[in-house]
């Protein structure tokens, strides 16, 4: 039997079966949500907190960092300058950073030999200077290294070969007479990209101890600062300070490779679990300039510490549950108790309009100031919407397809519809306006296109009236008010210039002689790129700068290139008052392939005539010279034969001086005697074997173009020099003149001078020939 119930009690019963149910699962909902917040939030926290310090402690190393690559690059200068001069600079800087910056345990440098030492062969030797603070004061160390061979484990070695900035992994540095904990900062000196030695600097780590103990953002939180070789530098117990990630988390480093991430700088995000207690761990990646290696910033966090929060939300999200059930169930009792009535007369309303009856007369009118008023005003309001939609609806029918109508909100399907059929109604409307204006500029290209033909069929025999019709055409046709052709002059290949064969404007004929370089003006411009220039708002006196078309003021500029087969043959300038259109443009560039064929062919049919005429002018002028030849035929023939005595004569000649060239080498290579040959300049040209000996050469052409100044003492020259000039003054030779003479035995020697004027049969004077004979002393 089917439980009858009023209208109160079921709303009562029902909403309140649905409210606690919907409430329940948002309280799940809101409870789980809330927790995996917490959790997220806790995890970016710690990202943000993890990369925060990273971020910290990148700043003062990349401070450090810059320090080191000015330095490096001030050190580029070391090959113009002499060591002194240098020393004098960078020994000022490094003392005075040592003694400024108290975080610098050391400021150094080192040079390889090459980069200061002129012809230094080796690539390897170095000079080391490092500055640092003893007893209160600067000092420092010139050291020079590697002197025999680069150390190959050795850290410089290693930055030698990557040839980039470097960040060292943890060292230990003796500090007045205690053991801290520092690293190295360094960056490549480079000459023309080659690595010629090394600038940086020598820091202490801890510092970074200290701020390594503030970071806490949730309690029992674990911070350390990892070197790429899994060195700890600072961690929130400072005891693990100095101890390798593997010593002090074995476990996690062997489950998740965190060492081997770390050296790869790798971020990374795992959970772990310590004493039965789920940890949170992050891995924040350390970069500093272009170093290879890397550092990490590493936190624990307990998840203990993390859902406290979020717990507590929950406790209070039931609270607040079980407080919304109690007041809604009040709620809903109290209202149920007046609805009935204006829901029956809703119901009644919307029964009449889904029958179709959309008369205005059945709104219905409900002032209760709550939501049945809304159910009232909302039946109200669909009333007048189906009256709204049909009154479109009808002015759509009657082709008023410009009328607004405006939906009834978001979800009204029968409006969306309407006005779809609006919006396609239009489109059909607009694409039929569109086809049109397609068709009549299709039509007005193929008319000219048309017409252009028969342009292009006329006076193919004269190019400039060719060209005044072709412009004067399209001037015409365009609408345009004024154009010009242009047409290349390429008869001197070594001055190419364009030429104004034809310009038309405002309906007449210009007569205008214009010649136009390429690249100049956007003529120039044109014919150069081979592309289309179009402008709109050509400014004002514009055109009388860059346009060929005269000191006319129009608005747009068309030019367009003439070609064919990726050739130019000129270039078409129009201009006009009116926006030259896209379908313009394209029939323009149409037409221009047409004329830039049309032209070659003229071209060809002008220049085949020139040559024609000519090859008839020179086949005259080769009939007269045919009979020149024949002449000429004679007198070589007898020409040839008087040079046929003469080659027997020369090659007599050259006989005998191919024996005499054999007799003076023969003679050079053998004689004892000191046997040589100068030109008027005072320079050798040849010389003995003897002589050879004496000036200590190892081959005769050593001594070829020198000098007596060059090859003997300043004593023994000036004596040789002087009866060099008296002998080619006179043109007189020296017989058998006694001087002393020192050999390559460092010893002197009486000798006997001979020295001969050399003269060509013409009288020219072209030097002197000596002979020196060493005297023999007989004791």
């Amino acid at each position: 039997m089917r439980l009858k119930m009023k209208i109160g009690a079921k709303m009562l019963l029902f909403v309140m079966i649905t409210s606690v149910s919907i409430m329940l699962v948002i309280g799940l909902f809101i409870g789980f949500r809330i927790n995996k917040i917490a959790h997220d939030n806790a995890v970016k926290l710690a990202q943000a907190e993890a990369q925060k310090t990273a971020n910290q402690i990148k700043s003062e190393l990349e401070l450090d960092m810059g320090f080191s690559r000015a330095l490096a690059h001030s050190l580029y200068i070391y090959p113009k300058f002499d060591t002194v001069t240098l020393d004098s600079i960078f020994f000022s800087i490094v003392d005075q950073q040592v003694l400024n910056n108290q975080r610098y345990l050391t400021v150094w440098y080192s040079v390889e030999y090459f980069a200061f030492r002129k012809n230094y062969r080796y690539d390897y030797g170095r000079r080391s200077t490092t500055a640092y603070i003893k007893n209160g004061i600067p000092a420092r160390d010139v050291e020079h290294k590697n002197v025999t061979g680069d150390i190959t484990t050795s850290n410089y070695y290693a930055s030698k070969l990557c040839n980039c900035e470097m960040l060292l992994d943890p060292y230990t540095f003796e500090v007045g007479g205690n053991e801290v904990l520092a690293t190295s900062l360094s960056v490549p000196i480079k000459v023309n990209g080659k690595f010629a030695g090394l600038g940086g600097v020598d820091i202490s780590l801890e510092k970074f101890q200290e701020q390594i103990e503030k970071i806490k953002p949730y309690k029992n939180t674990i911070v350390a600062l990892v070197s790429n070789d899994g060195t700890v530098i600072a961690h929130t117990k400072p005891e693990f300070a100095k101890l390798k990630f593997t010593d002090i988390n074995p476990v996690d480093d062997k489950k998740f490779s965190i060492t081997e991430k770390i050296k790869k700088g790798t971020d990374y995000i795992y959970f772990s679990s310590v004493n039965n207690e789920q940890n949170l761990n992050i891995l924040s990646t350390i970069k500093v300039g272009e170093s290879p290696t890397t550092w990490s910033v590493f936190l624990s966090i307990p998840m203990s510490e993390i859902v406290v929060d979020a717990r507590r939300a929950v406790m209070y999200t039931i609270f607040v549950f079980i407080l919304g059930v109690l007041l809604q169930g009040a709620a809903i009792w109290y209202i149920s108790r007046y609805i009935t009535q204006p829901i029956k007369r809703t119901t009644e309303a919307l029964n009449s309009i889904s029958e179709g009856d959309i008369d205005l007369n059945r709104k219905i009118y409900v002032h209760t100031g709550d939501e049945l008023e809304d159910m009232a005003r909302s039946a109200n309001k669909l009333i007048d919407g189906l009256n709204l939609t049909e009154k479109f609806a009808r002015e759509i029918g009657m082709g008023k397809l410009e009328a607004q109508f405006n939906l009834l909100g978001n979800k009204d399907i029968l409006g969306k519809a309407l006005l779809e059929m609006q919006k396609s109604l239009i489109n059909a409307r607009d694409a039929e306006f569109k086809r049109k204006e397609e068709e009549e500029h299709q039509i007005w290209t193929t008319q000219g296109i048309a017409m252009f033909g028969e342009v292009l069929r006329q006076h193919n025999d004269n190019l400039n009236e060719l060209s005044y019709l072709i412009i004067k055409n399209l001037v015409s046709y365009t609408k345009s008010i004024q154009g010009g052709i242009f047409i290349i002059n390429d008869n001197d290949q070594d001055n190419i210039s364009l030429e104004m064969t034809a310009c038309y404007a405002y309906d007449r004929r210009k007569y205008m002689e214009k010649t136009v370089m390429p690249n100049e003006g956007l003529v120039g411009r044109c014919f150069i790129e081979g592309k289309t220039i179009f402008m709109v708002d050509v400014p004002k006196n514009y055109i009388k700068i860059t346009s060929g078309l005269g000191e006319e003021n129009p608005r747009n500029i068309l030019l367009v290139p003439l070609k064919v087969n990726d050739d130019i043959l000129g270039v078409i300038e129009m201009a006009s008052f009116n926006t030259y259109e896209k379908f313009h443009i394209e029939f323009i560039e149409k037409i221009a392939t047409s004329i830039a064929s049309t032209l070659s062919s003229v071209r060809i049919n002008i220049r085949t005539a020139e040559l024609l005429a000519r090859t008839q002018q020179q086949a005259e002028e080769m009939k007269a010279q045919e009979e020149e030849m024949r002449q000429n035929m004679e007198e070589l023939h007898a020409t040839q034969e008087e040079m046929e005595r003469k080659r027997h004569e020369q090659e007599e000649i050259q006989a005998q001086l191919r024996e005499d060239k054999s007799i003076l080498s023969s003679l050079l290579q053998n004689s004892p005697d000191l046997i040589y040959q100068k030109d008027t300049e005072g320079r050798y040209v040849r010389l003995s074997n003897s002589m050879q000996n004496l000036l200590n050469l190892q081959s005769a052409e050593e001594a070829v173009g020198l000098t007596d100044f060059d090859l003997l003492s300043g004593e023994q020259a000036r004596l040789i020099s002087s009866f060099d000039n008296e002998v080619m003054r006179s043109r007189s030779p020296i017989t058998n003149r006694m001087i002393s003479i020192q050999l390559a035995d460092g010893n002197e020697h009486r000798a006997v001078l001979t020295l001969m004027p050399l003269i060509e049969d013409n009288g020219e004077l072209i030097g002197v020939l000596g002979i020196i004979k060493i005297m023999t002393d007989i004791n």
